[in-house]
């Protein structure tokens, strides 16, 4: 006979785990924070589906101070911190839906979880049982043995003795050894000081228990010696808080525990009361017996997809080795596939390569799908049949150049990157899964294939690392075998096309359509081209930058070991932090959980408030190490073997604000205010010596936003009388003559201007500034005093958020902001500051995104010799030849002026040279 399983969960460490995971944040209808009972019972439901126990518990804490342990030790966790404000009632939430479902929750006044899943343990120890833990908290690992494990729902994986011993380097029957000397953190238990995980097994390994660690101390290193026999007086102490009673009188029925006793349908109503919608279906579609889902189903209406939180689809949901995949590995087969696809009106596609960047990398295969369930892959490389390169340009090129066959998939534009090195061009792109996730949900926890088919479709993908593995040992498509990759491609594509019908039912609201269909969509065929053009780079140029940094780091470590008196390893944060705080008695700014803090904002603090030399040099030290080693010395590295040219990515979704970001280099990073910096621009050049840059530069972008949204007329006039904006409203504020304004003055201007859609304080604007926190009060209170409609907007944004939980740009993109009603002053304002910038910077990447699309388009139609190269937050980039650049520098200016129509003129600074600094 089988054995029966029982599965204890560690309730506290599995909520915890719940609310700190990688998920977008969620709210009810109600606007009650979801996501915890989202990730939560998430979790349950799939250890119900998936691990199939027999018997099912759920342990939970009472109250810490009432605990046992405080009458041993009057400190054990006296320095905890208060949980968030918005997680006890999502406790509440789970334990209800618990509750709800019948699921037994063990609890005792006086007793921790662990106390009663330890008693659990020995209780059913004799019986024919084996006990799945579920948690991964390091308290437990005392309790596994032979029929006794850990079990991790995050990772789907098992932990038995011999793989904690793999793992930790201590056994099971280690671990209150262990725990005794690292100590608890968390718990305020101190263990030996300076003894962390791996130096407790390397000491168990070698002694065998802290007893004998302590008769052997001798045997120590003089300062591990000292602390270990500092530790023997505590020793028993520790021992009693680290070791799980297991002989707590609890009155306990396993038969209640019984999984064929539970009933799911009872949580709908609370699931549907917190709007989670997917959980919801999944009950109703999986986890309930017939009776229970029409009993369910006959209590609960059909529920409208809500703005944040997409309901799970009916589309079909089978494991792929169940689909239709077929391998197309011959031209004849080839040649049907592609007869039956020119008469589509729509399909989805995806493709397999040898890496990450087109520019790069080869073709592996393409994978094809246009019904649920179905898909045909046809490989180019591989171990097994293979076409051409030629053969598919010839069959399928035609297809793919048809712009009356609509295409789809997920992440286009990588894809529209790889058929382009096999000459193939694709025309009629017309959905891309990843954006419409994006344009819907911003704050989703991933865009990613995989994460949007577990989400709304409850499908789980086979996954990258499966197929390739990782590290050392990950390979490359083309070095498996084309029948493995098939079923892994044609799910790719299979999953496109079901997210695509899922997706486009979703985005029925005209204003997110239009921004999806009209901005975002047409955006990827400009992005395709400008990564595929890439930009050149001059290595000499960054060679002889790279020997003037090396030399200066060298000056400046010599002058930091002079006022030091000795040398010492400036990289090391302990040998650094020995240097400033223990041997010059500079003030401790910050501490961290690994010690005192030395970063850029500590040194930039000691560097203002003392007169010592070094946090100075080590902030320039710094720079320069970054800057060479990010883009300096890795800028020639990345040149790509095929054209000569980097070729930066720029991504869509990697501002939850609109913005582009870019990668593989980040161009957006190239610090360009510190003159070292902006000398990096100097290399990138033109591709060739007939050729120029052209820059161009929104002027003040936002602050023109700000007055257009406001609608301030007196910013408005300002900027139609084309005033310097910070001297104008620096006068304005001072009471005096715009010519008699000082840099000064200016510059606190031009302070609050810019700092005023981040939520600029007092505080922040009299750091930056210099002046007192006083002045800067009363002159951030002027500001609001002379521009009123300033204040009112911003009050506006804010409300708007606590009214539909969002904000939107001037296009109508959305982001959601879950903390505008928290309890947290720290975190409310910062939702508040995040409500304002979004639709301030999120309208002006609308801005620039429509003008990009604008001006490519009449590249395209009037074939001008104009090459889109970089785009930089509000600046564009250019490549044209030099007899051509003042007519498209022309263009460039009015389509990037007139790409959204205000109530205020859009300045646009362009300026044209050698290289991307030195323009005029």
């Amino acid at each position: 006979m089988d054995r029966k399983t029982l599965y204890l969960i560690d309730g506290h460490s599995q909520i915890y785990r719940a609310y700190y995971a990688p998920f977008r944040a969620l709210t009810s209808p109600k606007g009650e924070p979801t996501r915890a009972v989202h990730v939560f019972t998430q979790m349950l439901l799939g250890l119900l589906r998936d691990r199939k126990p027999d018997y099912l518990i759920m342990t939970m804490d009472v109250a810490d101070e009432t605990v046992f342990r405080v009458d041993i030790d009057k400190e054990y966790k006296a320095n905890r911190q208060p949980s968030p404000e918005d997680l006890p009632p999502q406790i509440d939430r789970i334990v209800t839906v618990m509750e709800a479902m019948k699921v037994p929750i063990l609890r005792k006044q006086g007793f921790e979880a662990d106390d009663l899943i330890a008693t659990v343990c020995r209780r059913f120890a004799d019986a024919d049982l084996d006990i799945y833990i579920v948690s991964k908290d390091k308290d437990l690992d005392q309790l596994v043995g032979k029929r006794v494990r850990l079990y991790d729902p995050a990772k789907d994986r098992v932990l038995d003795a011999a793989a904690i011993l793999e793992e930790k380097g201590y056994g099971p029957d280690k671990a209150v050894e262990a725990q005794m000397l690292i100590g608890d953190s968390t718990d305020n238990i101190k263990g030996v000081t300076g003894v962390g995980p791996k130096k407790a097994a390397q000491l168990l390994q070698q002694y065998g228990s802290v007893a004998a660690i302590i008769d052997h101390a001798d045997e120590l290193s003089p300062k591990l010696r000292e602390n270990m026999l500092e530790f023997r007086a505590r020793m028993e102490v520790v021992r009693q808080l680290v070791t799980l009673k297991n002989d707590v009188e609890i009155d306990f029925d396993l038969a209640a525990a019984a999984v064929c006793e539970f009933t799911p349908s009872a949580a709908v109503p609370i699931l549907r009361e917190l709007g989670l919608n997917t959980l919801l279906e999944r009950i109703l579609a999986g986890v309930c017996d017939e009776k229970q889902q029409a009993e369910a189903t006959t209590q609960v209406p059909a529920i409208p997809a809500t703005l944040f939180e997409a309901q799970q689809q009916e589309a079909p949901v089978r494991p792929s080795a169940q689909a239709d995949y077929r391998l197309v590995d011959t031209a004849e087969a080839l040649a049907d596939l592609a007869r039956r696809m020119s008469k589509l009106k729509a399909f989805a596609f995806d493709s397999e390569s040898t890496g990450l960047t087109p520019a790069d990398s080869q073709l592996v295969g393409i994978s094809l799908s246009w019904e649920p369930a179905t898909g045909w892959y046809i490989p180019v490389r591989g171990i097994g049949g293979v076409v051409s390169e030629e053969a598919v340009r010839r069959h399928l090129g035609p297809v793919f150049a048809n712009p009356n066959i609509k295409k789809s998939g997920q992440n286009l534009k990588f894809d529209v990157g790889m058929l382009a090195t096999i000459g193939i061009e694709v025309a009629g792109i017309d959905f891309d899964t990843m954006l419409a996730s994006f344009v819907l949900d911003s704050s989703r926890r991933s865009h990613g294939i995989d994460a949007l088919a577990l989400d709304l479709l409850n499908y789980r993908k086979i996954t990258t690392e499966e197929m390739i593995g990782r590290g050392r040992q990950q390979v490359t498509f083309d070095q498996l075998s084309t029948q493995r990759v098939c079923e892994y491609a044609c799910e790719d594509a299979d999953i496109a096309w079901r997210l695509h019908e899922s997706f486009e039912r979703q985005l029925t609201d005209p204003e997110l359509r239009s921004l999806f269909r009209d901005l975002e969509m047409p955006l990827i065929e400009v992005l395709a081209r400008m990564e595929q053009r890439g930009v050149a780079v001059d290595t000499e140029i960054l060679a002889r930058l790279s020997n003037q940094m090396a030399d200066r780091m060298t000056s400046l470590r010599d002058e930091i070991h002079a006022a030091a008196g000795h040398p010492f390893n400036l990289d090391s944060t302990k040998q650094l932090a020995d240097v400033l705080f223990d041997e010059r008695k500079l003030p401790i700014i910050r501490r961290t959980k690994t010690g005192r803090s030395t970063d850029a904002e500590v040194l930039e603090a000691l560097a203002t408030q003392t007169n010592d030399p070094i946090p100075k040099l080590l902030l320039e030290y710094r720079e320069i190490a970054k800057l060479k080693g990010t883009y300096v010395d890795a800028l020639p590295d990345m040149i790509s073997r095929r054209t000569g040219r980097i070729h930066p990515s720029f991504n869509q979704i990697g501002a939850v604000t609109g913005r582009l970001s870019c990668s593989d280099p980040n161009l957006q990073n190239i610090p360009i205010r510190t003159p070292l910096g902006a000398q990096i621009r100097r290399a990138f050049v033109p591709g060739n010596p007939d050729s120029v840059l052209l820059k161009a530069d929104y002027s003040q972008i936002e602050l023109r936003v700000l007055a257009h949204l406001s609608g301030d007329k007196i910013l408005a006039s300002a900027f139609r009388e084309d005033q310097d904006i910070h001297a104008f409203v620096a006068a304005q504020l001072e009471g005096i003559p715009i010519d008699q304004v000082t840099s000064a003055q200016r510059a606190s201007a031009k302070t609050v201007n810019f700092g005023i859609v981040y939520g600029q304080s007092a505080f922040g604007l009299a750091r930056q500034t210099g002046m007192s926190q006083a002045h800067a009060k009363a002159f951030i209170e002027r500001y609001f005093q002379r521009y009123p409609r300033i204040r009112d907007f911003l009050d506006e944004c804010i409300a708007h958020a606590k009214r539909h939980g969002y904000v939107k740009t001037i296009l109508g993109r959305r982001r959601a902001i879950p903390d505008i009603d928290s309890r947290n002053p720290g975190v409310r304002n910062a939702a508040e500051r995040f409500a304002v910038n979004t639709v301030v910077q999120g309208s002006a990447a609308d801005l620039i995104k429509r003008a990009m699309i604008n001006i490519d388009r009449r590249i395209q139609a009037e074939k001008r010799p104009l090459k889109m190269l970089i785009q930089v937050h509000d600046e564009l980039v250019f490549e044209t030849p030099r007899v051509e650049v003042e007519k498209q520098a022309e263009m460039v200016s009015r389509e990037m002026s007139q790409a959204i129509e205000m109530s205020v003129p859009i300045g646009v600074d362009v300026a044209w040279g050698p290289n991307w600094l030195d323009v005029k």
